[in-house]
């Protein structure tokens, strides 16, 4: 009984069709040469082993394999495995696949691996298609891939138990798409170079994996989409060379990170680095990297644990933080870009920990007045037991609104301000009030009242002033003496002053209590 077929070297004439056999036999055709394509459509086999061949072609859709189904080193034309089902493991590590024409050089659509998939340093023009595939891993490492009109390497919806390895993977054109595939390992996109002059350079939205995806070193001419994605570790994009196609370089909105997100150590990002609704559980790494004059990172209703942005090469244009939830910011004024959107914002650290003046530069760097990033900032000085800094921010707060005052409002914003400074400032009111005291006690000192009566209290200047400023103060001058001629207005003035003063000490410091006790 045969058990086994085997040839090597040999040259095949003819057509070699085989679908719907039945081989019992595993079958090693090594280093053979054929002149037509191979058909082993719907045929069952117990092994194939192709390495080395030189094919036209091979038509094997809906094949079923016991053992492994082996292409290394082959030089083939189109290879169709669509829907075929090999238990064992797919080689096609070193081969050499092309399609003349527009279309995929590997058709494999909902193929299905009992083992791994290894495709290392595959050549493919036109690309591999794994459309639904499933297999314990897959490997194109070293790979060199290229489609003009889709995606070169297609594996939307793919499965895969373990780990999906791209590490040093160049695509020259085409890019990778991803779209709702499943890891259940770590993605390795290491030193790729990927791009795309169609779509994104990598598309997975709605990406699930186990564990981490990792691209440092990796350069993506055309962007990486991770719409709604989830990863079950960490994304790590240091040292990697993002630029958009046409606007983002890095899109993620509604995106899951369990741990971190690295985008640092000199990685280098045109484009718009769009993080709207992410969810990162640990720290959102910046520190290192370089934007472009024209870049914004936008982290609007973001959730994050951490952002580190201490050392940014080149600062983006705008960063967008409005609704986000960060719970620590390291920053320094020298990360800072020029317009910096803080409506909604919060967070429960801030370090290292600046001056209120150097606080309220990165709060005016907002392009609109927002009540709540000044509240927040009070709010974390206090908790601190920064006082002076928190009343510091409150005082800039109200002379930031005082801006969008109308004139009347204003007007009085500009004295409560100069007199207590709306409260925060009450050291202030004793100024005010020796400055008043004392400009009325020399005008009076010069033009003395007149007596009311003969037997009343000597005049006292700075007593009759105190008298006519405070209106709950009654030292006995005011009733005692009476201003004549100019004077009288001089004392109207001085009473209205007085009571304009003590209107705008108790409205600033029931303000300063109210906020206190808030």
């Amino acid at each position: 009984m045969v058990s086994q077929l085997r040839l090597i070297g040999a040259t095949v004439t003819g057509k070699l069709r085989l679908p719907y056999s039945t081989v019992e036999i595993p079958a090693a055709l090594i280093d053979c040469r054929f002149e037509a394509a191979v058909d082993l459509s719907d045929a069952s086999f117990r092994a194939v082993d192709l390495t080395g061949s030189l094919l036209p072609g091979v038509s094997a859709d809906r094949l079923k394999v016991e053992g492994d189904l082996v292409l290394t080193r082959t030089i083939s034309g189109i290879v169709s495995l669509s829907r075929a089902d090999v238990i064992g493991d797919v080689w096609l590590n070193g081969a050499v696949l092309s399609n003349e024409g527009r279309g995929y050089a590997l058709r494999a659509p909902q193929l299905r691996v009992g083992g791994g998939l290894y495709a290392r340093s595959v050549s493919a023009s036109g690309g591999l298609n794994l459309w639904g595939a499933q297999a314990f891993t897959l490997e194109v490492a070293d790979g060199q891939l290229s489609n003009a009109t889709h995606a070169a390497l297609r594996c939307d919806g793919l499965q895969l138990a373990q780990d999906l390895h791209c590490v040093r993977l160049s695509v020259d054109e085409g890019g990778i798409s991803l779209f709702g595939g499943v890891i259940g390992g770590q993605c390795w996109f290491n030193n790729a170079e990927i791009q795309s002059a169609t779509g994104w350079a990598i598309n997975a939205p709605s990406l699930r994996v186990g564990g981490g995806v990792y691209g440092r070193g990796m350069t993506a001419h055309g962007g990486v989409n991770l719409f709604a994605a989830t990863i079950g570790e960490s994304l790590e994009l240091s040292g990697c060379a993002l630029s958009a196609r046409r606007r983002h370089a890095l899109r993620a909105p509604g995106a899951r990170v369990e741990a971190n997100l690295q985008l640092g150590k000199g990685a280098t990002i045109v484009g718009t680095v769009a993080l709207p609704r992410v969810e990162i559980k640990g720290t959102l790494q910046l520190a290192g990297s370089t934007f472009t004059d024209a870049s914004t990172i936008d982290l609007q209703r973001a959730t994050v644990g951490a952002l580190d942005m201490t050392s940014l090469d080149t600062l983006p244009l705008v960063f967008d933080l409005r609704a986000a939830s960060i719970g620590r910011i390291e920053d320094s004024p020298a990360s800072w870009p020029s317009r910096i959107e803080l409506d909604g914002l919060t967070y429960q650290d801030l370090r290292p920990v600046l001056p209120a003046d150097q606080r309220l530069a990165w709060l005016d760097r907002s392009d609109s007045y927002t009540p709540q990033a000044y509240e927040r900032l009070a709010t974390h000085y206090r908790q601190l037991g920064h006082d002076d800094d928190a009343r510091s921010v409150q005082l800039a707060r109200h002379r930031k609104r005082r801006i969008s005052s109308r004139p009347p409002a204003r007007l009085w914003e500009y004295f409560e301000d100069l007199t207590v400074g709306y409260g925060y400032r009450p050291g202030r009111a004793l100024g005010s009030l020796f400055a008043l005291t004392s400009v009325l006690a020399v005008i009076f000192t010069a033009i003395p009242p007149q007596p009311v009566r003969s037997n009343g209290p000597a005049f006292q200047p700075v007593a009759f002033a105190l008298d006519l400023i405070l209106p709950v103060l009654d030292l006995g001058q005011e009733k005692a003496f009476t201003p004549s001629g100019t004077t009288v207005w001089v004392a109207w003035a001085g009473a209205l002053a007085g009571w304009l003063l003590a209107t705008t000490v108790i409205a600033g410091l029931t303000r300063r209590l109210s906020r206190s006790g808030h």
